[in-house]
């Protein structure tokens, strides 16, 4: 499987490339109101609105405050696929449709990874951030030794408990 690879608040992460529609630069979102810290705000992609989550502040990951009061590097979003929704009803028009973005700090390329490569999360791990993985890949490094990439499972980052009340339907 095809992984998109990004780096959010410290952490290695993967997307399946099937999930994902477009990235592009990290723009300027309009901020709502009444909206949990981790939904930034809106984005209009062409036309399209596009509500965009904080990765971070979703999946409640520090960031390692490395910046040393520096301005911050400009970020990615990661735009999704709407046939990811649940209840979708034509998942072939949905694909071509923006379902949400997701703001990371770096992208970090595509990378191909075995089925038997990906690992359950560790038993150790809560229930919640273990429900938003697909698994863990132990990813080879140029700069060291491997380090965890977690594979996320964007249908249930959509799906989450904490974004039911701003869901609607796809029209």
């Amino acid at each position: 499987m095809k992984l998109l690879c990004f780096h959010v608040a410290g952490q290695d992460f993967g997307v399946p490339i099937a999930a994902v529609k477009e990235t592009i630069p990290e723009r300027p979102l309009t901020r709502l109101f009444l909206v949990p810290s981790f939904v930034a705000g809106l984005i209009n992609l062409r036309g399209e609105v596009v509500a965009v989550i904080d990765l971070a502040q979703l999946l409640a990951l520090e960031g390692n405050g490395s910046d040393g009061g520096r301005r911050a590097p400009p970020k990615n979003i990661i735009i999704l696929r709407a046939s990811l929704l649940a209840g979708v009803r034509d998942p072939r028009h949905a694909a071509n449709r923006p379902a949400a973005g997701l703001i990371v700090d770096r992208l970090d390329g595509v990378r191909d990874v075995t089925d038997g490569d990906v690992r359950p999360p560790p038993p150790t791990l809560a229930a919640e951030p273990a429900g938003y993985l697909d698994g863990v890949v132990a990813a080879a490094r140029e700069d060291g030794p491997p380090r965890p990439l977690l594979v996320l499972a964007p249908e249930r980052v959509l799906g989450s408990h904490h974004l039911t009340p701003y869901r609607r339907e796809l029209r």
